[in-house]
């Protein structure tokens, strides 16, 4: 079965034992567990690609930005294929205050022929990804 539309991609979800809350723009699950903090947003964006996005903190949150910026890029080496980002007021306007921008994990991947275990791999790269930062942003956040 061929993923390419949010609705078939909360199916999946479901399918692969996620809990699911779809909406016309998004679909949100948590990630590693029912009890889990972390929260992925799936999107499809202009160029047909299913985005995932997860919030790991807000950068008010930062107590050292020049430490989270050597942080973020040294962490996105063994993040792949997630990267560390910042939504900001260019991605969002309402994002006006810097402390408020969302610093989150980010993987675009392409709909054409998406599966249910490329999905299942991108979830479960997404948890890989979090526990990660949470070793190498220890220190980071207040």
């Amino acid at each position: 079965m061929s993923l390419d539309s949010l609705k078939s991609i909360a199916e999946a979800l479901e399918s692969l034992g996620y809990e699911c809350n779809a909406g016309a723009q998004a679909v949100r699950t948590k990630v590693g567990g029912s009890d889990a903090p972390f929260v992925a947003v799936l999107t499809i964006n202009e160029r047909n690609e299913l985005v995932i996005n997860c919030q790991l903190g807000l950068f008010g949150q930062v107590c050292d930005a020049e430490k989270f910026m050597l942080v973020a890029l040294d962490a996105n080496t063994r993040t792949v294929p997630y990267a560390i980002g910042l939504v900001t007021d260019a991605d969002n306007p309402e994002f006006n205050d810097e402390s408020e921008w969302p610093i989150v994990l980010t993987d675009s991947l392409p709909l054409g022929n998406f599966s249910l275990p490329e999905l299942a791999i991108a979830l479960d790269s997404l948890l890989q990804a979090i526990l990660t930062c949470g070793e190498e942003f220890k220190d980071v956040f207040a």
